[in-house]
């Protein structure tokens, strides 16, 4: 398995295999005796199953001016890759210097992989290859934000922001406009941020459907399998027939306790017998929003948490943006600080996820994409969310809608 990027003129692979040996051949059949390991880590394999069989994934570098003079080597011709070298100057020394100073990649970024493979593009693009560069500019990203339901108010702010950036005359290409609502879209959201530490006790509380139970699963199996950490879990959900069997099926799986609480005294006796745990996740019943006497039902709950606590509004990113203010607004009595999205691969929709954001000044911190369990969850940040609405984005205008 090969994962590729390229960064200031180097050529950057990781290959995961089931050995050193393996990936050392890998490495010198695809890059050449060049090449260079950059680091080795052991990484787990896919599913849940996957923990118990770990892979070794290993990082290897190789300068590209080393390829081109292997490849000149080998048939006698001149190729080199003076085009990607010319749109790295390009992309560097831009005016006003805004593409060196806000895509560099730190090294060790958890997020190496995709910001390379942004950077990929927007080199390919800017070397002139990619037919449709200049074609879009503003108008294009306007349609296309308002078609996944982004906030009108939303997009004409980005829309303004973008045009006051750009220097006088300067053309609105493609590229240029992303990387200006790439850095917009961070900015808006950023403030949201700002307090974001991850508290030890963990209540999950939202309406009915939206995948509260199985978020907590992908959770509690992430703190575990992949952070070693003590984690507990805890459900109050004994309204639903089955509820207890699943979050138990899940507990056992992942070797953790489970509590079953019908009270707020018997949460609170939970919590102090649970005192040597790293997290404890408490799973709650969906409440229909309109209903608010179930929703001040939990309130009980969220009282008995002693502070700091996280209370998670998870809500389903399939869901119309006017439903989604209006569940909001009723589990606003439940005082939830943190925002969760599920079901991101069954919308064309993410707009909303910007919306709330701004909208609360709430940071949403968690977003899932399918059922696998721990597998299809992962973390939200400023810059990813400004990447998913863009890549959002580009996947409408690739389908003609």
């Amino acid at each position: 398995m090969r994962l590729s990027g390229r960064w200031s003129g180097m050529r950057i692979k990781r290959y995961v295999a089931r050995d050193m040996q393996e990936a050392l051949a890998l490495i010198k059949q695809d890059m050449g005796p060049e090449a260079v390991i950059v680091s080795s880590r052991r990484v787990r394999g896919n599913g849940l199953l996957g923990f118990f069989v770990p892979r070794l994934e290993v990082t290897a570098a190789i300068d590209e001016r080393e390829i081109a003079r292997r490849l000149a080597q080998q048939d006698g011709s001149v190729l080199t890759p003076a085009g990607q070298d010319a749109a790295a100057a390009t992309l560097l020394t831009h005016p006003d210097g805004f593409a060196r100073e806000r895509l560099a990649v730190p090294p060790g970024d958890s997020g190496l992989r995709q910001d390379l493979s942004e950077m990929k593009r927007l080199l390919y693009r800017l070397s002139g290859n990619d037919d449709a560069a200049g074609n879009g500019g503003l108008s294009k990203w306007r349609r296309l934000f308002l078609e996944m339901e982004v906030d009108e108010g939303i997009v004409n702010e980005l829309m303004s922001s973008v045009e006051q950036e750009m220097a006088p005359g300067q053309s609105a290409r493609d590229d240029l406009v992303e990387v200006l609502l790439l850095n917009r879209i961070t900015q808006m959201v950023e403030p949201s941020y700002v307090n974001n530490d991850t508290a030890r006790v963990i209540l999950f509380v939202g309406p009915t459907g939206v995948g509260k139970t199985t978020t907590l699963a992908k959770l509690a199996a992430q703190f575990r399998l992949f952070y070693q950490k003590d984690v507990t879990l805890v459900t109050i959900d004994t309204y639903r027939i089955g509820a207890v069997e699943q979050l138990r099926s899940y507990a056992g799986i992942i070797g953790i306790p489970l509590d079953v609480v019908m009270t707020p005294a018997e949460l609170s006796q939970v919590l102090r017998n649970q005192a040597h745990a790293d997290y404890i996740l408490i799973d709650s019943a969906g409440r229909p929003s309109r209903n608010l006497q179930q929703v001040l039902e939990l309130k009980g709950f969220v009282e008995s948490i002693p502070e700091p606590r996280d209370i998670y509004l998870v809500l389903s990113c399939n869901t119309n943006y006017r439903d989604l203010l209006r569940v909001t607004e009723d589990f606003g009595r439940l005082n939830y600080n943190k925002l969760v999205f599920t079901k991101l691969d069954e919308t064309e929709s993410p707009g909303v996820i910007l919306n709330l954001i701004y909208r609360l000044g709430l940071p949403a911190v968690y977003i899932t994409d399918g059922q696998s369990v721990p597998d299809d969850i992962a973390s939200l940040y400023p810059k990813k969310i400004a990447k998913l609405l863009l890549r959002g984005g580009k996947r409408s205008a690739g389908s003609g809608s």
